[in-house]
């Protein structure tokens, strides 16, 4: 068997370890596995701090082919302070806490006292993205504008149609967050929750990054109110992986990757954020971008328009 150690977790992770009586294997990757318990709770388990998630365990290893020895049928369990997951023991009793809540007060105080910032980071990301993410309902790169549409749809395999609706939930997301209405909020949610291909469908993305805008102020003070509501709606359409982040973000949290790029926001250190904003939208195959398009949409949102194929 092999013996690990766990360098730092979630409180959502030393809750899960803490409450676990059966478990099984999710999904396993080379560098990251997955595992979810009686309750339904997803434990992440990744071999990097730039993985860590609002309920992952970061486990010491230079292996880039960890967890190719865990499949779905490994047994899991949970004794004292150690994780078994198949050949692998995991030793937690030292690992460190990662909140992931960002300093929102901060974010707050930061984005209503300058809106220049939001205004840099949207001009930012649409100079990065290369097509093919929920970004391209803000309007592709001028020098693209005849062909990105039609690229995007065969990247994703998504037709006009979907394509389509992404829109119009993301419209009327915007409409309801902005408005404070429940009615368009949950229109939007359920338009938008697993729309999309991946353990994490674009739709989930973009839903995720409103979540993370309306916590950084960007819809008004009343509006986190609804981000529960929004994911009791949008969490039974999706897969339970990304129901996962949609809980998370609701509460206020995120992907270390956030935290990176809201440090440099904070700082206002200009190539930090977008250095930091690439290396977001490096996440998955949109994931990342999908997520940013749906942060801002708080700013971009009166853009929203067809794209069609």
């Amino acid at each position: 068997m092999s013996a690990l150690t766990a360098l730092s977790l979630t409180p959502s992770a030393r809750d899960w370890l803490a409450t676990t009586t059966a478990a099984r294997v999710l999904n396993t990757f080379d560098r990251a596995c997955n595992l979810i318990n009686q309750d339904e709770a997803i434990l992440a388990l990744v071999t990097s701090e730039r993985g860590l998630n609002p309920f992952a365990m970061v486990v010491a290893s230079a292996d880039p082919t960890l967890f190719q020895v865990v499949s779905a049928t490994s047994a899991v369990s949970v004794e004292a302070d150690r994780l078994f997951i198949g050949p692998l023991q995991i030793n937690v009793a030292s690992a460190s806490v990662w909140n992931p809540i960002p300093d929102w007060p901060a974010l707050r105080r930061m984005f209503a006292a300058d809106p220049a910032r939001l205004e840099g980071l949207a001009a930012t990301v649409m100079e990065l993205s290369t097509g093919g993410s929920l970004l391209d309902l803000y309007g592709p790169h001028p020098l693209l504008r005849d062909t990105l549409p039609r690229t995007a749809a065969r990247k994703r395999g998504w037709g006009g149609g979907l394509l389509d609706r992404a829109r119009r939930g993301a419209a009327e997301m915007v409409r309801g967050l902005r408005a404070g209405s429940t009615e368009h909020c949950l229109a939007g949610a359920q338009a938008l929750a697993g729309l999309g291909n991946g353990l994490t469908p674009a739709g989930d993305d973009f839903i995720v990054g409103a979540l993370l805008a309306v916590w950084a102020g960007l819809y008004g003070s009343g509006a986190v109110a609804l981000c529960q509501l929004i994911v009791e709606a949008a969490a039974p359409l999706t897969t339970t992986l990304s129901a996962a982040y949609l809980r998370a973000a609701a509460r206020g949290e995120c992907l270390a990757h956030w935290h990176t790029l809201f440090e440099a926001l904070l700082r206002a250190e200009a190539e930090a954020m977008r250095a930091a904003a690439q290396s977001l939208m490096n996440i998955g195959h949109t994931s990342g971008a999908d997520a940013l398009a749906g942060f801002l949409a708080a700013h971009r949102g009166h853009r929203l328009h067809p794209i069609t194929g």
